[in-house]
């Protein structure tokens, strides 16, 4: 997940409208251009999750995070770890530079684990929050001002047991989808929500102490 403002800081499950499974694959295909095989165009996909240290300090997890990657992708290509031209900045999402494979990246990041994405031939977000002993000082204004008056309604309604993971995956939802769409996080606007509508989104199951939402955009 991004850093909440103000400082807060694998099997698949289908999405609540269907209540299908998604069971993550590879399928390659070959192709000319790079003298690896191309990944096949039909929206595979594969989820790493990888335990890291228990601390914010995020640069031993982006590390960790890159090498599962890296190996995951050399797999799929037929190629050494080394030759996989992962391209990754600070901040920003991994990109694959191989013009011949649509190859979409995501990646998340919390004390303790770490998420990469990779889909085929299709857009994918992911994000992950830890769930802490208490609840964020600022949930009921974080999430009125970046998860809309509905969700925060519903939120508000939610029993004070189960409220901490409502807004976990509901805010895990909101950022899996603006990374799918390639936005920075921002608040929310009729607008905004109109754009999110076009992305499927799916819970990853995770260990009980995180919340995993992974977003789909053909």
């Amino acid at each position: 997940m991004a850093r909440l403002p103000g400082g807060a800081g694998p099997r698949m499950r289908g999405d609540g409208a269907s209540g299908a499974r998604l069971a993550p694959h590879w399928r390659a295909g070959s192709g000319p251009g790079s003298g690896m095989p191309t990944p096949a165009p039909d929206g595979s996909l594969s989820i790493i999750a990888v335990p890291t240290p228990r601390t914010n300090l995020r640069g031993q997890a982006r590390e960790l995070v890159r090498d599962a990657l890296r190996a995951s992708l050399a797999k799929l290509l037929g190629c050494a770890p080394e030759a996989v031209p992962l391209e990754s900045e600070p901040g920003q999402a991994p990109a694959l530079m191989l013009p011949t494979a649509s190859i979409h990246l995501s990646i998340s990041h919390e004390a303790g684990l770490s998420l990469a994405a990779m889909r085929v031939g299709g857009r994918i977000g992911v994000d992950l929050m830890a769930l802490g002993d208490a609840a964020l000082p600022d949930q009921e204004t974080l999430a009125r001002d970046y998860l809309g008056p509905r969700m925060a309604a519903a939120l508000n309604g939610t029993p004070a047991p189960q409220r901490q993971a409502a807004f976990a995956r509901a805010w895990s939802s909101h950022e899996a989808c603006l990374k799918c769409l390639g936005m920075p996080l921002q608040e929310w606007s009729p607008e905004l929500a109109t754009r999110m509508r076009r992305c499927r989104l799916v819970e990853i199951a995770l260990p009980p102490n995180y919340i995993g939402m992974a977003a789909l955009l053909d």
